[in-house]
Formats: C-alpha cells, sequence, structure tokens
C-alpha cells in the first residue's frame, strides 16, 4: 500500500501542512518573546534616561542627556585650565679647540644660539589673586612665562614658589575677571574612581580624557635624581603638554595635577595628590618655597631573609639603609641596620607608611621611633628637620 501515489501524495501534504503549522506557532513564540524583551529594555532604558546624577554646582544632570556628568564637570573648569609658554636663555657656549682655532686662523663667528621654548599647562585656583598651579618642571630656568587662557587672553607669569620635590610650582598673573578652579580631596578618593585629565598636550587646546583614577600612594623616580612621592595612578591619557593640567573628579574638582607618564606603557599617567598640592601652596605664599619633613635616611622594606640575616625578630618593618651625615636621623642616633617598626606609635610595616607619616609631620615634630636593632627593641626620638633643596640630597 505505500508505494501507491496516492498514499505518497497524501503522506508529502500531511509533512507539509504540520511544517506549516510548526512555523506559524514557532513565529509566534518568538514574536512574544521579542516583544516582552523589547518592553524590558525599553522600561531600563526609559528609566536611566530619566535617573539623575550629581552635578558639580550641586544641581543634578540626567545620565543619559547629552549634557552628562563628564560634559558638566569639563565645562565647569574648562575655562580655567591655562596654556603654559614658556622661553628660556639658550646654554652658553663652551670654549674649546674649536673655538680657539677659529679664533687663530679666523672664521666665522658660530651662529647666535636660539632661546629654548617650552609648552605646558597649568589651572587657576584663584582668580582674585591670579594664581596658577603647574609644575616645576614646566617653568624651571624659565626666563619668560606667558600664561593663555581659553578665551584668548594672555598674561605674563612671575613664579610665586616651587616645591621641586613634589613638581609644583605657582604662578602669578595679573588679570580681571579671572576664573578658578575648587580643589577637591585625595585622601578619602578610591581605586576606580572617574578620573578627567584637562590640558594642552602637543600644543591642542584644552584637550579631555576620562579614565578612573588606578592606584595610590605611588612613588616614581624623578629625572633629577629624587623620588615623587604620594602620587595618584591614572588611565586617563596623559601626553606632553599635559603637564601642570588638573585632574579632576567627576564633579569638577581638582583631585590631582598632571606631571609624569611611563613612555614605554600604555594607560599609565601619574598626578600630584592634591593634598600635596595645597600645603605646597601654603609653604609657598608663607615661606616663598615648598617646606619638606625630612628624617635623613635611605630605607627598604624588611624581607624574611634579611630578618633572618640581622636576626630581627620581625619581618615587617622599615630597613635603615643608610643614615645621611649631620641628618636628624643621624643626631638621633640611628643606625644602618635599624629596623623601625612603629613611628609616632603607628606601624609601619613598610616603607611607603613611613614616608606617610613622615611627610605628614611637621618640621620641628620630635618623632618617636619603635626600632629593632638585631633582636634589642628600643624607642628613639627623632626631631623632623626639613628636607634640603635637591642639588644637595635625594633622600628621605
Amino acid at each position: 500500500m505505500r508505494d501507491r501515489p496516492g498514499f505518497r501524495l497524501g503522506a508529502v501534504a500531511g509533512y507539509l501542512i504540520v511544517g506549516l503549522l510548526g512555523g506559524i506557532m514557532g513565529g509566534l513564540i518568538v514574536g512574544w518573546t521579542m516583544q516582552r524583551s523589547l518592553t524590558r529594555v525599553s522600561a531600563v532604558t526609559s528609566a536611566l534616561s530619566n535617573s539623575e546624577a550629581p552635578r558639580a554646582d550641586g544641581g543634578t544632570v540626567a545620565t543619559g542627556d547629552a549634557d552628562s556628568a563628564v560634559v558638566e564637570a569639563v565645562k565647569r573648569v574648562g575655562p580655567a585650565v591655562v596654556n603654559i609658554d614658556v622661553t628660556s636663555a639658550p646654554p652658553q657656549p663652551e670654549g674649546g679647540p674649536a673655538d680657539a682655532l677659529r679664533r687663530f686662523f679666523g672664521g666665522p663667528e658660530p651662529a647666535e644660539p636660539m632661546p629654548r621654548q617650552g609648552k605646558g599647562s597649568g589651572f587657576i585656583i584663584n582668580g582674585q589673586q591670579g594664581l596658577v598651579l603647574t609644575n616645576n618642571h614646566v617653568v624651571q630656568g624659565a626666563d619668560k612665562i606667558q600664561v593663555t587662557l581659553p578665551d584668548k587672553r594672555s598674561f605674563t607669569g612671575t613664579v610665586v614658589g616651587t616645591d621641586p620635590y613634589g613638581d609644583i610650582a605657582l604662578v602669578r598673573i595679573k588679570g580681571d575677571n579671572l576664573p578658578q578652579m575648587e580643589l577637591g580631596d585625595s585622601d578619602h578618593i578610591l581605586p576606580g574612581a572617574s578620573a578627567i585629565a584637562i590640558g594642552n598636550p602637543f600644543g591642542f587646546a584644552n584637550t579631555v580624557t576620562v579614565g578612573v583614577v588606578s592606584a595610590l600612594g605611588r612613588e616614581l623616580p624623578a629625572p633629577n635624581g629624587f623620588t615623587l612621592d604620594n602620587l595618584l595612578q591614572t588611565d586617563a591619557a596623559i601626553n606632553p603638554g599635559n603637564s601642570g593640567g588638573p585632574l579632576c573628579d567627576i564633579h569638577g574638582r581638582v583631585i590631582g595635577m598632571n606631571t609624569a607618564i611611563i613612555p614605554f606603557g600604555q594607560g599609565i599617567g601619574f598626578a600630584v595628590a592634591v593634598s600635596s598640592i595645597k600645603r605646597a601652596v601654603e609653604d609657598i605664599q608663607a615661606h616663598g618655597h615648598g617646606i619638606r619633613p625630612w628624617l635623613g635616611v635611605q630605607m627598604t622594606d624588611i624581607t624574611q631573609d634579611v630578618a633572618r640575616q640581622l636576626d630581627v625578630p620581625t619581618s615587617e618593618g622599615v630597613l635603615v639603609g643608610g643614615v645621611i651625615p649631620n641628618s636628624p636621623a643621624a643626631a638621633a642616633g640611628l643606625k644602618d641596620g635599624d629596623v623601625i617598626v612603629a613611628a609616632s606609635e603607628q606601624k609601619v610595616p613598610n616603607r611607603e607608611t613611613l614616608s606617610r607619616v613622615i611627610r605628614n609631620a611637621r618640621v620641628g615634630d620630635t618623632m618617636t621611633l619603635t626600632v629593632y636593632r638585631g633582636r634589642q627593641k628600643q624607642e628613639v626620638k627623632a626631631k623632623i628637620g626639613e628636607r634640603p633643596p635637591p642639588s644637595q640630597f635625594q633622600r628621605e
């Protein structure tokens, strides 16, 4: 019976009908599912577009609008971010055999060396007094400083004072109706917080890059041989010309000043924390220069192997690797090989912690250090001094 033509046609027709019904049902199910998904997406999108985020001026901004929190922050602070052009005297030519031969036998005079020029960024922190913050390395050795605002006004700047150890410089300009930025708080910021870098990289004015604060309390060797400390690490793009520009939080408050990059790294930039900036500005205004508390030791984290070699009953602390003559540490009697485990009743398990304790002290403070010398535990009192100029020392 199966070989009959009528039976074969009926079977084919049945299969077609079943397939058609299955397709219709499947389409209805898929359509119903997509409709529910679209409804959910629409609800979520509507909720996001109607939600509000805090704005720099205390109001709110809809996070789904074009005027996002970042845009609002940049609008608020952008007018106070300045371009800094510096001109320095060219290096004087040194006399040598070639110069002596030219004078003896005669010859054309060498071309007059051209003045050196450089660019950087900065930001106004006090519009009434015309105070501009930038990096020390931007204005160091400058004979002329030209400060240009985004509104095209240009002023001659003069250096009020510097803090070379923090790469901080305070410049003054004279102008009316100057905008200014608000200094925020870097002591309570957490890794992952939004970061907005504004500056003039490669001469492109008011360039904005956005990222996060990647890490806190970084230290970085500076080209002049000493160490920059209390740095914020960020992945917001920082390029040549960004130096001295602000690193802001999502509300437009300054949390740091862009100062350095690792050339061979991607997304690794550094900014001087605003807590260091505030203190340096106070010192510069009061004394004409930054004042850095100083102990006068070379120090490194102790390891278990070193602890065993020194017969010290601790694997946490700071190993004194060298004591500078005539320093507060030398006057207190600290010696090479001592292990500092506490300072002013605060545990110091590593070099970073001790550096922070010293940094937060004031010149003239007496600091009690708990020290292991071998297995002997003792207390040493050191009177914190002022760190000498970088040309003299590069240690704590």
